[in-house]
Order: structure tokens, then sequence, then C-alpha cells
């Protein structure tokens, strides 16, 4: 009776031991090359930085207009009006990020310095609601919307985690630790900088994912801050370590989205003097939930931003450098 104890024990400890450890995947199930459809727009963009879509609509947010938001038909891409005005009225906006907080059926959340713009349609126009965060700070790096009226952002930069978690009673935690310490960096700032974050939330808010820009590794972590997938790709090109001067550094994630049962990031996987020079082009790489890498599918363009319709098989995408057409890639 005590040896069936004792292993009993045994399994338990080697299963808890097994749940933490790092998965390492070699390569994507599939790969594949998606061949662009440009579509040439009006004159009605400056520097697009961001992409969502919403019911029939395609919505572009551009940076660096005083009407930030450009509306198109998703299915043919024609430009409908435009919204999001900046100002100091109720609906206006001060200062958007591109980046989505948080999407669900109804509503596309986009942060606004210190509060969130919840965007939805009625009837064909835009409604924006405005919501308060729990948790008041200066800035609110990589903010992402959880269940439970819970938001988590990246800590500071001098901070020994990778992430604050705020609640809704108004309290908060930091959580996450770095995969290494600061000492081969010199310091805590230049660690935290090596392992910069991209980050998506899952629509239900119970999980998200966060993705280093310049390592070949991502975490998938839910509401609570405990990582479920802690995920390594030894696919190349990949370094043995993120290199601590910048100028070696490859940049891998530059964007991610989220739907229901998959993760897509565009990814680069090139030093910056290789993006300068152009001398390869971007993919979409897609995961499960669990963190397995399912495909790999290489563009023949550049694009910095994009969004997925799964129902229709098509990636939406836009250059920053370049106002005047959307692309399409469909897949299989």
């Amino acid at each position: 009776m005590k040896n069936l104890f004792f292993f009993i024990c045994l399994i338990i400890v080697c299963s808890c031991t097994k749940q933490s450890e790092n998965q390492t995947y070699t390569s994507f199930k599939e790969t594949d090359t998606l061949v662009t459809e440009t579509h040439s727009i009006p004159p009605i963009m400056l520097y697009p930085t961001g992409m969502f879509l919403k019911d029939s609509y395609l919505v572009v947010f551009n940076d660096k207009m005083d009407t930030c938001f450009q509306v198109f038909d998703r299915k043919n891409l024609q430009y409908l009006y435009s919204f999001g005005v900046l100002g100091g009225g109720p609906e206006d906006f001060k200062m958007p990020m591109g980046q989505i907080v948080a999407q669900n059926e109804k509503s596309t959340f986009i942060q606004d310095m210190d509060a969130l713009k919840a965007i939805s349609f009625v009837k064909g126009k835009p409604v924006i609601s405005v919501h308060t965060l729990p948790v008041q700070q200066g800035v609110y790096n990589g903010l992402k919307m959880l269940a439970d009226s819970s938001y988590v952002c990246e800590a500071g930069f001098e901070e020994n985690k990778e992430y604050l978690f705020m609640h809704a009673d108004g309290t908060s935690e930091y959580k996450i630790d770095y995969p290494e310490t600061e000492e081969r960096f010199g310091s805590i700032l230049a660690r935290n900088q090596a392992y910069g974050r991209i980050g998506t939330v899952h629509p239900s808010g119970e999980r998200f994912a966060s993705f280093y820009s310049y390592d070949r590794r991502f975490r998938i972590i839910d509401k609570s801050g405990k990582i479920l997938h802690d995920v390594t790709l030894d696919i190349a090109p990949k370094e043995k370590q993120i290199p601590v001067e910048e100028q070696d550094r490859r940049i891998h994630t530059l964007s991610a989205y989220a739907t229901e049962n998959h993760i897509y990031t565009l990814n680069l996987d090139m030093k910056p003097e290789e993006i300068y020079a152009q001398k390869g082009l971007p993919s979409i790489q897609v995961y499960s939930w669990e963190g397995e890498p399912l495909a790999q599918w290489f563009l023949d363009r550049f694009i910095s931003s994009f969004a997925v319709d799964e129902d229709s098989h098509t990636i939406y995408g836009v250059f920053a450098e370049n106002e005047k057409e959307i692309y399409t890639f469909n897949w299989k």
C-alpha cells in the first residue's frame, strides 16, 4: 500500500512537470505561398497601421489623419465613409491606437489613451461607447481586455515581471517571469527591451497569446496569469538566444490576430538591414490555441497590418507606406 502511494505521487509530480515544460516544434504542418490580389482605392488613407473586420465591413485605422477610421465593404472593398474624429467631444478620439484590445460579436475595442472606445455598427453606422479602465496609470502598452471585466498590459521596462494584471475591483498584480535574468544584458531595462512582445486575446477573453518579437518563442496565458503553453519554434531562421546587440536581432512577429480556433501572426523573420533591403518577404503563421504550429503562408509582397476572414479564407492586408492599395490573399 505504501509503495502504491508513492507511485501515485510520482505520477502526479511527473504530470505537473510535463504540463509546465517548454513545448518545442521543428516545423509547420503545411507551407504554401499566397498570391496577392491588389485593390486600388481612392486617396482617403494616410499611413494605415491597423485594421479589423466587423459585420460586412473592413475598417482601416490611419495614424496620420484627423478622421482615423475608413470603412470599406469587405466583399468588393468599395470605400463607404470615414469616422472617428480627433477632438474633445464624447465620441471623439484623443490618441487612438491601431492595435485591437479585444473583439467580440458586438464590438471591437480600441485603446484611446487611458480609456477604451468600443466600436459597433447599427444600421450601417458606427456607434462608439467609452469604457473606463479599473486601474488608472500613465501608460498601457499592449493592453488586452480579458474575461470578468479584467485587463492585462505589459509591465514597465524596469519591472521584473512581464505583465500587469488589472482586476475589476481596482487591484492589480505583476505576473509572468521573463525567460532569463538580466545578467547577460547588463540591466533589467536592456533585458526587458530585448524581450518585447506582440499579443492577441482570444474572443472569449479567457486567454491570450504573447509572442516575443526577437525570439522564436511564444506563450499562451490564461486570464489568471497561468502559462498554459510555452512554445519554442526550432525553425530557421532562429538564433540560439536573443543577441545582446539590437542590430543583430531578427524581427520575428510584427502583428497578431485571434479567432475562436486559431492565432495568426505576421512574421518578418529578418534582421533590420534585410528588411530595409527587402531581401525577403513576410509570412502569415497559423497556430492552434494549444500552441501547435499549423501553417506558414509566404506572401508575395510586404504588408504591415492584417485581418482574417476565416469563413471566406481571406486575409486582408495593408502596408503603412502605401495608402493607395488594400491587398487580399486567399488560402485553400
